[in-house]
């Protein structure tokens, strides 16, 4: 429990709670800022700080929760961002599907984010592409959120794993992907993972949400 002085002192700049070594991640951060915990990579919001007002914006733009999604998966499910917009935010009951490579994260979402109250919730450690490569669900609701800090990894960035991310969107779901495109390198990842969707023929568009994240989204 945070004391008073504690609360307003995180108002005013932050304060790191927990460092944590990761083989994937690098070292993980805590940090407990604005009233609220918040989850950090070296150089990136994993959960609920910048990435989650990024899902707010976008799950308000294209009417989530007009949509009432009966079921949903998140690659790169992080502390629970996702989850938390969906559950306690827009209210929906979904059945989820969370696929996190990072065992680290995972730990520290049940210690700091209340992991475990989401009920409707299947958890995968896995690795997102193998994992939607052997998936033969289908989802009302797809998210693609996979990071290693700043970075989508390079075996995200193929015309396989588009393929396969609007293979497991449903008939009228909504499929979208969370894109950083800060750098030249980043905006060239941007132009691969267009070019890897429109291949696909589904109806896509982008959303900017930030002044560096844009949200690729697709119905089926």
């Amino acid at each position: 429990m945070k004391t008073v002085g504690q609360q307003i002192l995180s108002y005013v700049s932050g304060t790191i709670v927990e460092k944590r070594p990761s083989a994937v991640s690098g070292e993980l951060e805590v940090w407990y800022q604005n009233g609220k915990y918040v989850l950090h990579s070296p150089d990136a919001n994993y959960s609920f700080d910048t990435l989650h007002r990024v899902f707010q914006k976008a799950f308000k733009k294209l009417q989530v929760k007009k949509r009432n999604p009966k079921t949903v998966l998140i690659l790169g499910f992080g502390a629970g961002s996702v989850a938390t917009i969906l559950c306690d935010e827009l209210r929906l009951t979904p059945n989820i599907t969370g696929v996190e490579l990072d065992p680290e994260v995972i730990s520290l979402a049940r210690k700091y984010f209340d992991l475990d109250k989401h009920r409707n919730l299947t958890l995968h450690i896995a690795d997102a592409a193998d994992f939607v490569r052997s998936c033969s669900a289908r989802f009302d609701l797809v998210v693609s959120d996979v990071f290693v800090d700043k970075q989508i990894p390079i075996h995200m960035l193929t015309t396989a794993y588009a393929k396969h991310l609007l293979q497991l969107t449903a008939a009228e779901g909504l499929g979208m992907m969370n894109i950083i495109s800060e750098t030249k390198e980043q905006h060239h990842q941007l132009d691969l993972i267009h070019k890897a969707l429109k291949q696909s023929g589904f109806n896509l568009k982008s959303l900017r949400v930030s002044p560096i994240n844009s949200i690729i989204y697709w119905t089926a």
